[in-house]
C-alpha cells in the first residue's frame, strides 16, 4: 500500500529553541494548519485571516517575470526535538534576487504563543548567518508600514530603509512597504548594494 507523508528534511539550521528544514509539497497541510492556528500576522497584514488556499499560494507565488533569483528555501521552524510536527515558524528566503549575493526574506512568521519569549531574533540570527554562510553579502526585506511590530523588530535586527513601495497588494490589502536591507559582510557597504540595484534607490518608483 502506497502512504504518502511529509518528508523530513535535514535541518538547515538551528539555535537552542528552534531547528530549521526545507519544506515540501507534502507539508502544505501542515503549513495551512499553521496559519490557521496564528491568524495576527495575516489580521494585521491584510486585516483578515489566512484564506483556506493561503499555504497553497504562498508555496506557489513566485517573484515577477522581471526579477531574477538562483534559489528559493521555503523552510519550517520547529521545536528542536521536533523535527515533524508541529510548526512553529516559517520563513521564506530567495537568493541573488535581481543582484548576486542579494538574499531576499519574502516571509518570517513565528507563532504567536512565542512572541515575547526571546525566540524570534535567535531564529533571524540564525538564519542570517546560515546566508552568510552559503555567500550572502546583503539581506533585503519588505515591512508593511503601520505593522508597529515588525517595523521595531527588524530595527533592532540592524536593518535600514532603503525605499518605500506604495499600493502593494498583500493579499486582500494595498500596503506601503518599507524595503530594508542589512550587510552581511564587512566589504558590503549600502553604498556598494545601491550602485548594483537601481530599483531601491531612495525615491526610486520602479517595481
Amino acid at each position: 500500500m502506497n502512504t504518502t507523508s511529509p518528508s523530513i528534511q535535514p535541518s538547515l539550521f538551528q539555535t537552542a529553541d528552534l531547528q530549521a528544514r526545507e519544506l515540501s509539497e507534502t507539508d502544505l497541510p501542515s503549513l495551512q494548519a499553521f496559519f490557521d492556528a496564528n491568524p495576527a500576522y495575516f489580521m494585521t497584514i491584510n486585516g483578515r485571516p489566512a484564506g483556506p488556499d493561503d499555504a497553497r499560494l504562498e508555496w506557489e507565488e513566485q517573484p515577477p517575470a522581471h526579477l531574477s533569483f538562483t534559489r528559493r528555501w521555503f523552510m519550517g521552524l520547529y521545536a528542536r526535538e521536533q523535527a515533524g510536527e508541529p510548526l512553529v515558524g516559517v520563513a521564506d528566503v530567495l537568493s541573488d534576487l535581481c543582484v548576486p549575493q542579494t538574499w531576499h526574506l519574502a516571509l518570517f512568521i513565528i507563532a504567536t504563543a512565542l512572541h515575547g519569549r526571546g525566540v524570534a531574533g535567535p531564529a533571524y540570527q540564525a538564519l542570517e548567518d546560515w546566508a552568510r554562510a552559503q555567500g550572502a553579502r546583503w539581506m533585503r526585506l519588505g515591512v508593511v508600514q503601520g505593522n508597529a511590530r515588525a517595523e521595531a523588530f527588524w530595527t533592532r535586527q540592524g536593518y535600514t530603509e532603503l525605499r518605500t513601495r506604495e499600493g502593494v497588494d498583500t493579499g486582500g490589502r494595498i500596503n506601503t512597504l518599507s524595503v530594508r536591507l542589512k550587510p552581511l559582510q564587512a566589504d558590503a557597504g549600502l553604498d556598494d548594494y545601491l550602485r548594483l540595484a537601481p530599483r531601491d534607490q531612495p525615491g526610486s518608483t520602479l517595481p
